[in-house]
């Protein structure tokens, strides 16, 4: 409600909350009419990206689109500036992707996100996200096509729906900070207290486990769903990640991929020897 740009509604799902957060919404829907939805609670627990698919599904037809964790905070020109960057661009497939800054949960400075290719090739959104759901804005083009028309599957809102910008439409980088993000503690642990405990989480949450296997997983499903509409420079590129079985070609095409796939050196290493090991 501080957004100074006006025209904005926001429409709001329960994920199966058990306190009073249903209760609290409604007392916003009833202190700013017209301005707060309330979807019909439905009792199921979709967690994320599940629940940002449900509301682009059951919300009103508008112009543009944002996603709002419920940790994050948005700066008061969030909007506006997103606004007025979409409207330089008249084609349709349109995304905004803005910079944001890192706090703690006691609104204690982090950190400010890296800065970002304002030109973002194929390859930095297959297996890597340069930015996050809270500060992309698209239009109804982007909803309708990879939302409506064509079911996202289980991978997260953000990198799904920035791919298909960058193979589709066109993404438009801003470097300004929109929003606040919230480091939890234990995120905190993770991501911002040095290479050592980057290279362990890495270790653990994709050397050890099926994350990457699942993220080949949903690349995979994207290649499959749009392989006829993809350029073709994209659809080769898009085929060297997720052949099954490509033999020994295959594998030096990717272990040795001339280029970054990823922003941080350590994701790079982890990457590339998930690859060596053939893991994915």
């Amino acid at each position: 409600m501080e957004q100074t740009y006006p025209n904005i509604i926001v429409t709001v799902r329960d994920d199966g909350s058990t306190d009073h957060t249903v209760e609290i919404v409604r007392e916003y829907v009833m202190k700013y009419p017209g301005k707060i939805v309330l979807l019909e609670p439905d009792g199921e627990n979709l967690k994320c990206p599940g629940s940002f698919y449900r509301i682009l599904e059951k919300c009103e037809k508008a112009d543009y689109y944002a996603f709002c964790d419920q940790d994050d905070v948005w700066e008061p020109d969030k909007i506006k500036w997103a606004v007025e960057k979409l409207e330089e661009e008249e084609q349709e497939g349109k995304l905004y992707l803005s910079s944001y800054d890192y706090y703690t949960e006691d609104g204690a400075f982090i950190r400010h996100f890296p800065p970002q290719n304002p030109e973002i090739p194929l390859r930095e959104v297959l297996y890597h996200t340069p930015g996050s759901g809270f500060t992309i804005v698209f239009d109804e083009w982007i909803r309708k096509k990879f939302v409506l028309e064509n079911r996202p599957g289980k991978e997260m809102h953000d990198r799904w729906l920035i791919r298909a910008a960058v193979c589709f439409g066109k993404v438009i980088y801003d470097p300004r900070s929109t929003a606040r993000h919230i480091r939890h503690e234990e995120a905190v642990t993770v991501e911002d207290a040095g290479n050592k405990n980057l290279l362990i989480h890495f270790i653990r949450n994709e050397l050890l486990s099926d994350v990457a296997v699942e993220a080949k997983r949903d690349l995979t499903y994207f290649y499959k769903v749009f392989q006829k509409d993809l350029k073709e420079k994209d659809r080769r590129l898009m085929e060297i990640f997720v052949r099954e079985h490509g033999g020994v070609k295959n594998w030096f095409q990717k272990v040795f991929y001339k280029k970054r796939l990823r922003s941080r050196l350590l994701g790079e290493i982890a990457l590339r020897m998930l690859f060596f090991i053939g893991k994915i």
